[in-house]
C-alpha cells in the first residue's frame, strides 16, 4: 500500500543536468583528425551563390539522447542557406547509398524555411534579430518544416 505513490518516480520530472565539466579542447583530441577535416569539408554552392559568413569548430548537438553530444563541423551562412559541413560525412556517404538531394543536404537550412533563431547568452535564451554586440553561446534554429538544429558556438572560429 505504501509503495503505490512511489513507482515510477514522478513521471513529469527533467533529466538531472551532466555534472561532468571537461577541460580539454576538441582541438586538443583531434589533432590528427583536424587535418583530414581541413581537405574533406567542401561547400556545394549553387550558380551565383555567395558566401556570407562561416564559423569552424562548432558543434551540432545530437538530436536522439538528451546528454550533451555532436557533431563537430564548420557552419555556413550564404544568401540562399545555413549549411553544416560536419567532420564525419565523408563516412556516412560511402555506407549508404540512397537517394540525395543535389541542392539541400540533410543538415542544410534554405533562408526562407527558418522560422526563429535564439541564442542562448549565460543560459538565457534570447531571439535574435539585427547587429548582434556579443555572440552566444549557443544558437538555436526553429524551422518551419519543425526541424530544430542546436549548435554550440563556444569554441568557433567566426
Amino acid at each position: 500500500m505504501l509503495g503505490k505513490g512511489v513507482v515510477g518516480g514522478g513521471g513529469g520530472t527533467k533529466a538531472p543536468k551532466p555534472s561532468f565539466v571537461s577541460y580539454v579542447r576538441p582541438e586538443e583530441i583531434h589533432t590528427n583528425e583536424k587535418e583530414v577535416t581541413e581537405k574533406e569539408v567542401t561547400l556545394h554552392l549553387l550558380p551565383g551563390e555567395q558566401l556570407l559568413c562561416e564559423a569552424s569548430t562548432v558543434l551540432k548537438y545530437v538530436q536522439e539522447d538528451s546528454c550533451q553530444r555532436g557533431i563537430y563541423g564548420k557552419l555556413v551562412c550564404t544568401d540562399f542557406k545555413i549549411a553544416f559541413l560536419g567532420d564525419d560525412e565523408s563516412a556516412l556517404d560511402n555506407d549508404e547509398t540512397q537517394f540525395k538531394n543535389k541542392i539541400i543536404g540533410e543538415n542544410d537550412i534554405t533562408l526562407h524555411c527558418v522560422d526563429q533563431i535564439y541564442g542562448v547568452f549565460d543560459e538565457k535564451k534570447k531571439t535574435l534579430f539585427g547587429q548582434l554586440k556579443k555572440y552566444p553561446e549557443k544558437l538555436i534554429i526553429h524551422c518551419k518544416d519543425f526541424r530544430v538544429f542546436h549548435f554550440c558556438l563556444r569554441l568557433s572560429v567566426a
